[in-house]
């Protein structure tokens, strides 16, 4: 198959399309009154919840801002600002207490720096001496650490934080009659680079699950949602001086062709040739690494 002109190429309006009825019939389908989704104010979930507005109406979408004390207070103005232009109904829940009784927050010694430019700066030249001695590949690493080493216990403190995330939203559905909407991406999926059974993963339906994260970005332009909101980074906003997810895979734009190319079966050499050998191995080490993440649990049935 040769390489086409634009792998990552939709159309706007039939891919929104095909999403609303998805939303819809499982709406009916399972017979709930309100969709339930959660809303961090980056483009992910802005673009969820936009697209659940537009199906349902605002009055039948409930948004929910989980914040924590390592959340950065411009998510949450992204946050308000947009539920505020959609119309819909915005509930803030600050899991701090839940994350301490959990002893969470121990599992990192970031206590012992004061504010957050601290935390972050700590965080981060952690980060870059592990990268110095790990050849660069922290996403794989993370997918299988080693018990009790740093990368695990960070695993532990990130990932605590989208299951208790999870356990609110499917409360909120359960009081409510609601169908939980999730945000994650193709690109996110693939790489494992989302929290197993967490608000990122666990969901009644996963709209965005079929599109890469630059065709997130195309799909943003085309329903005009803040410029705020579509031109900042994806920050996973868990930890801080971690600001931007798609710098981990390198780049968003390069990751997805990869990802395409190894979907479409594009042949290896062909692909090396275009983004170097390198990166198509780190991109595939990352997708074999994470694919327990991607399947059901192991059983007998």
């Amino acid at each position: 198959m040769d390489w086409p002109e634009n792998p990552l190429r939709i159309d706007p309006d039939q891919t929104l399309s095909e999403i609303a009825d998805l939303i819809q019939n499982k709406f009916n389908q399972l017979n709930r009154r309100v969709a339930i989704i959660g809303l961090s104010g980056g483009l992910d979930s802005s673009l969820t919840a936009s697209l659940a507005v537009k199906t349902l109406g605002a009055d039948k979408v409930k948004l929910y801002y989980l914040s924590e004390r390592d959340s950065k207070p411009i998510h949450r103005k992204h946050a308000v600002l947009y539920a505020n232009q959609l119309g819909a109904d915005l509930k803030i829940i600050n899991i701090s207490h839940i994350l301490r009784s959990m002893r969470i927050y121990s599992l990192l010694p970031l206590n012992f720096f004061p504010g957050q430019k601290l935390k972050a700066l700590a965080v981060d030249y952690g980060r870059k001496r592990f990268l110095e001695h790990s050849q660069g590949e922290f996403l794989s690493i993370r997918l299988n650490s080693s018990g009790g080493s740093w990368v695990s216990r960070g695993n532990a403190y990130v990932c605590a934080k989208h299951r208790v995330r999870s356990i609110i939203l499917y409360r909120e559905a359960e009081r409510l009659n609601g169908m939980v909407i999730g945000a994650a991406n193709k690109t996110e999926w693939m790489t494992g680079t989302f929290t197993q059974w967490g608000c990122d993963h666990s969901a009644d339906v996963m709209p965005l699950l079929h599109l890469y994260r630059n065709q997130l970005e195309i799909l943003a332009e085309h329903l005009n949602l803040p410029e705020e909101i579509q031109t900042k980074k994806a920050d996973p906003d868990i930890l801080p001086g971690l600001n931007d997810k798609g710098e981990l895979l390198g780049s968003f734009g390069e990751a997805d062709q990869i990802l395409w190319g190894l979907e479409n079966q594009i042949d290896l050499p062909d692909l090396e040739k275009r983004f170097s050998a390198e990166k198509v191995s780190y991109i595939q080490t990352l997708v074999r690494n994470s694919a327990h993440y991607r399947e059901t649990p192991y059983s007998l049935l």
